[in-house]
């Protein structure tokens, strides 16, 4: 089984290069037009065009006039995000996204240990590795204008849910709770070629609503950066628990598993975007997750999402044990990042 994930997790990375690559050519060839790719190097050159001139209502052609096209430089990937934010402001009747909100009607789970499936730690007599997994995710803004034009104070609750839709009764397996306050600031600085878009810092609980003894529950606080450079995007986002609870079931050790940072970088182009993201604790005993997202238009307002998992931390129940995910589905809205 281990050897079938690999050639899986191979193939879907060796998907992910070759859809970024082609949209990414694609794009830019549209964006400029005439634009060539030179034989041997992969790279764009924009041919020569001759231009007619408008002066004073007459059109007075130059044909030996020769321009180059310069690509503008593209507007921040969350501007649109930052613009849903600032409406939501100002329309007290209007949510705006968080996180990403999408549905995986398909969404296959291979689990390292096989006895963690009982009746006592998911409330089933018998776990189908076949599963619905879907995620809302939404943030009211309920200040802004205090730490610039561009800030906001919003409250955000995201719910990622684990149906064994195929199962029989279908019963939710795990349900996963985030509640946050955090404050937004958009920014212009630059690090090694990329800018600061974006910025966040927070306060965060997630838990599962479960009793003892299989409750699990964590505050963090964090913050988070988003930087960007054309259609290549990176974020990090280190966090700090504030409690751990040492009674049976919360998860003392929550943080060891999750780990204490996340990054995530990825393309985007022509509405495609793949990307990946690490979790890890940079301790000697490593524990972490890796994630590969790949994304493709449909319609104006949904996008095909293919999503792989592999680590420790997928739900807050299983944060202990390694889970494989392969998911296949729809993203419905786009998270702030």
């Amino acid at each position: 089984m281990s050897c079938v994930w690999r050639k899986s997790a191979a193939l879907i990375l060796q998907s992910f290069s070759f859809f970024a690559l082609s949209g990414g050519l694609v794009s830019q060839a549209m964006a400029g037009g005439s634009a060539t790719v030179q034989p041997g190097t992969g790279d764009l050159e924009s041919a020569p065009i001759n231009e007619a001139q408008l002066v004073d209502g007459v059109t007075v052609a130059h044909p030996q006039k020769k321009e180059t096209f310069i690509y503008p430089d593209p507007q921040p990937f969350v501007s649109d995000r930052i613009q849903a934010v600032r409406d939501a402001v100002d329309n007290p009747f209007s949510l705006a996204s968080h996180k990403a909100n999408y549905v995986l009607p398909i969404a296959y789970r291979d689990l390292s240990e096989e006895t963690l499936l009982t009746e006592a730690r998911y409330g089933m007599q018998e776990v189908d590795p076949k599963e619905v997994q879907f995620q809302l995710s939404l943030q009211v803004p309920i200040w802004s204008g205090f730490l610039g034009e561009d800030s906001f104070l919003s409250v955000a609750y995201t719910n990622r849910s684990f149906w064994q839709a195929y199962a029989q009764s279908g019963p939710f397996r795990e349900i996963n709770h985030e509640v946050e306050l955090l404050t937004t600031w958009a920014s212009e600085w630059h690090l090694w070629g990329f800018r600061n878009v974006v910025s966040q810092a927070g306060i965060s609980h997630q838990s599962n609503g479960q009793s003892a003894p299989y409750s699990r529950g964590w505050n963090r606080v964090f913050v988070d950066f988003t930087f960007e450079n054309g259609g290549y995007f990176v974020g990090i986002k280190p966090w700090y628990r504030l409690s751990a609870d040492p009674s049976a079931g919360r998860g003392p050790d929550l943080d060891a598993h999750f780990g204490n940072f996340e990054l995530t970088g990825g393309y985007r182009s022509g509405g495609y975007t793949s990307s990946i993201k690490l979790r890890n604790n940079l301790s000697s005993e490593n524990y972490g997750a890796v994630e590969l997202n790949w994304k493709f238009p449909i319609t104006k307002r949904v996008r095909g999402f293919v999503k792989y998992f592999d680590g420790y931390g997928e739900s807050l129940i299983d944060y202990s044990v390694r889970v494989r995910t392969l998911g296949v589905g729809f993203e419905v809205a786009p998270g702030f990042f």
